[in-house]
């Protein structure tokens, strides 16, 4: 399915009619699997939240719908009435943040989640690049709901370019200035070139977002990093990953091409536990969202103390890192 993501016709005549049709066909059965879940959801503790996981697939292809026809409108009413630029632009990024504020109080409402936040002093400040930890399908609304929507400003991605088969992302998320990222590039030089001038064209009110670790954290993603630097020989980056017991260690390339573009922005962290267990829809059924407290941290690093020069750079963003896992541990350990 990768090469549909270099084929934007193709990949929407499939992934359109894909949510329509996933959509209508559970909506229909849902008397059938609301029922049968329940009940295995009694019988077996790794079942003791199917029904809400179904039940969050389901408001999530909601919304999927809900934000194509959406997205149609406001294309429409843009070349019909010949709207300005940015009144679309803005459109746009108003609509994308209501897909990821509806997911968000959603979940946390069926899986009755809290969150805890610590370090929102961090907030406060002109738009800066964000760089979050990874672990879960769940965190990549952590920046946009507790940091951007609370100081009203822009938020541009920089995501794998798998995501294009989510049709909302796909649509919304091109005419937007996001970054979809091909990982596997053989030439990552034109990828590099585009965060760059992503970040260089953002204002100050735009906000940047970046997971450095380039996928969600698992034990075992760790364990092959770990394989591949001991084959590699690479000993200095093997000691400093195995300290990073609860992350994978960064890929500095693309906050740095960032960072290079945007030389004036400050750089936010966020640290963050609670959506462990839960890397795809899949792994919510066993309940690991259930009643789950997400503690969040931020802390700010600003322009003046960010190194101008590449190696300088490099060691303050692995600095960090040693941060987030202390932070992270702390965090668990509550």
């Amino acid at each position: 399915m990768i090469w549909l993501t270099h084929h934007t016709l193709a990949r929407r005549l499939i992934s359109i009619p894909l949510i329509f049709c996933t959509a209508a066909l559970l909506l229909a059965l849902a008397p059938f699997w609301m029922a049968i879940f329940a009940v295995l959801g009694l019988l077996s503790t790794k079942l003791r939240s199917s029904v809400r996981c179904l039940c969050f697939i389901c408001l999530f292809l909601l919304c999927e719908i809900a934000g194509i026809f959406a997205s149609c409108w406001l294309w429409l009413h843009h070349n019909v009435a010949q709207t300005p630029r940015q009144a679309y632009l803005d459109a746009n990024s108003a609509l994308q943040f209501w897909w990821a504020d509806t997911l968000q109080r959603s979940a946390n409402k069926l899986f009755r989640l809290r969150f805890v936040i610590e370090g929102k002093e961090a907030l406060d400040g002109p738009g800066a690049i964000v760089l979050p930890r990874h672990t879960s399908i769940g965190d990549t609304l952590l920046p946009l709901s507790f940091y951007a929507k609370a100081k009203q400003l822009k938020v541009n991605y920089v995501l794998k370019r798998e995501l294009l088969l989510d049709p909302c992302l796909d649509i919304v998320g091109n005419r937007l200035p996001n970054v979809f990222l091909n990982r596997v590039a053989q030439d990552m030089g034109p990828e590099l070139a585009g965060l760059e001038k992503l970040a260089a064209q953002a204002s100050d009110d735009d906000t940047l977002v970046i997971y450095m670790e380039g996928t969600r954290f698992s034990k075992a993603k760790r364990d092959r990093v770990l394989k591949a630097l001991k084959q590699n020989g690479d000993q200095d980056a093997l000691n400093r990953a195995e300290s990073w017991t609860e992350l994978l260690p960064i890929r500095p390339a693309g906050a740095l091409a960032l960072l290079q573009g945007a030389p004036n922005k400050d750089l936010l962290f966020l640290a963050h536990t609670g959506f462990e267990g839960s890397a795809s829809f899949a792994s919510l059924v066993n309940g690991s969202w259930l009643d789950t407290t997400v503690r969040l941290r931020f802390w700010r690093i600003k322009r003046a103390d960010i190194p101008c020069d590449e190696a300088g750079r490099r060691t303050l963003l692995s600095d960090q890192w040693d941060v987030m896992q202390q932070a992270v541990c702390e965090m668990i350990s509550k």
